[in-house]
Order: structure tokens, then C-alpha cells, then sequence
């Protein structure tokens, strides 16, 4: 007798039809395989396999590896939402900007990455240091040195968003495979406190003599890793600003 469940054999006919293949297709597969593997571990062949297809298809859309990471950057940033108005005044716009590009970079793994080896360039990041030197202006800075003002900014974005993206990382592995108390926010920064007080409080005065009478200090800064954060932009701004007022 016939097996009337049993399943039809795997064959081109029967399988589903494969999304087209397209330029945007290549990009947001390349971005989940970011997410879900890390920046590092993307390769053409990867997407290509994720894609159904092979590396050399790829090839159509992008030039190399270079360029779909750069095109993967730009995507990123499109999660990248801008203040407005609402938000209040051209300083406090420009910190919630900062803050949600390091956000949402963070949170792609080490794609910002790219912003160090190459200027971006795509529309989400053409968006974005417009809005930038817009709130830049507003505050005040020359127009002569917005461009530099606004590269500053964006160093600082992508190092934070690296760190974020680092931290992240580790706290996936922790809830992975540990205790999942020990990847909290605040189980981490109190480890990684303890980690800075084990490394500077054996120092000896006598060779280290400025880092033991900071100790207090140094071994607390990294336990709020956002009120530091938040203390670097608001430095940076502060150094624009009074720069301004000197020329």
C-alpha cells in the first residue's frame, strides 16, 4: 500500500521559491548574520549561504566585503531615530542623537568598526551628520569647524558603541553560560569593578604614587558605565563650546 503521509520527495519543483535576489536582499542578510554571528565571522560565502545561492551571485550587487560591510554600517544607522523639537534644546538633541546612534550601532556587534577604516557615506549616515552639524550650528560653532566638531562626535560614537557592543557580548556569553544573575547590568559593573580593584590596589605608592592616591576614584568610574559615558559627551561638548568662545 501507498504511504499517503508520506512526504514529497525534495526536488527544485517542490521546494519554495527563493526570495529575488537583490542588492537590499544581499545588505539585511548580511546585517543578520552581523547580529547573529558577529561582525568578524561575515564572510561573502556566509551570506551567500544564507542567501541560497553562491558567493559569486554576490558579486552582481557589491563590489567585495568592504563595501557590503559599509553598506551593512549604513543600514544600521537606519534604526537610528532623530530628536526633534520636543526633545529640547539644541544641546539636549544633539546628546539624545549621540546616545541613540551609540545605542543602535552597540547593538549590532562591532559594525561600527567600519567608520574607522572608511568615511561613511550611505543616506542614514549622510542623515545623521546632517542632523549633527544642524544641532552643531545651532549651538553656536563655526561653520569652518562643524566638519571637525562633527567628526569628533562621531569618533566618540563609534568607541562607545564598540564598548557597548563588547559589553553586550560578554554578557550574552554570561547568561549562556552562567548564572543568568551574573549578566545584569549591575552583577557586571560591580564585577568589572572588582576586577580594577584587584589590578590597582596591589600597586605600590611608591612606584605608582599618583594611581594609589586616585584609587578610590579610578576603582569606582567604571561601575556606571553610563553616568561615565554621559560625562565624556557632555566634556566634549563643553570643549566645543568654550573653543568657540576663545576664537
Amino acid at each position: 500500500m501507498t504511504d499517503r503521509t508520506a512526504r514529497p520527495r525534495d526536488t527544485p519543483r517542490t521546494r519554495p521559491a527563493k526570495a529575488p535576489l537583490s542588492r537590499e536582499a544581499v545588505i539585511a542578510a548580511a546585517l543578520r548574520l552581523v547580529d547573529e554571528t558577529g561582525t568578524g565571522a561575515v564572510t561573502m560565502r556566509r551570506v551567500a549561504q544564507a542567501l541560497d545561492t553562491g558567493p559569486a551571485s554576490l558579486y552582481v550587487y557589491v563590489a567585495d566585503r568592504d563595501e557590503l560591510m559599509a553598506e551593512v554600517y549604513d543600514l544600521a544607522l537606519a534604526g537610528v531615530r532623530l530628536p526633534g523639537p520636543a526633545d529640547g534644546d539644541w544641546r539636549a538633541q544633539l546628546e539624545l542623537l549621540v546616545d541613540r546612534a551609540i545605542t543602535t550601532l552597540g547593538g549590532h556587534d562591532g559594525i561600527a568598526l567600519v567608520a574607522i577604516t572608511r568615511a561613511p557615506t550611505g543616506p542614514n549616515a549622510l542623515r545623521l551628520l546632517e542632523a549633527s552639524m544642524t544641532l552643531l550650528r545651532a549651538g553656536g560653532i563655526d561653520d569652518s569647524l562643524c566638519p571637525w566638531a562633527a567628526d569628533l562626535l562621531d569618533q566618540f560614537v563609534t568607541s562607545s558603541a564598540l564598548e557597548l557592543a563588547a559589553r553586550l557580548r560578554h554578557q550574552r556569553v554570561l547568561a549562556a553560560t552562567g548564572d543568568s544573575a551574573d549578566a545584569t547590568e549591575a552583577a557586571m559593573s560591580a564585577a568589572a569593578g572588582s576586577e580594577l580593584d584587584a589590578a590597582y590596589g596591589n600597586l605600590s605608592p611608591d612606584t605608582h604614587p599618583t594611581i594609589t592616591a586616585l584609587l578610590p576614584a579610578m576603582t569606582t568610574a567604571g561601575r556606571d558605565s553610563h553616568g561615565h559615558a554621559t560625562w565624556k559627551l557632555g566634556v566634549i561638548i563643553d570643549g566645543l563650546l568654550l573653543h568657540h568662545r576663545r576664537r
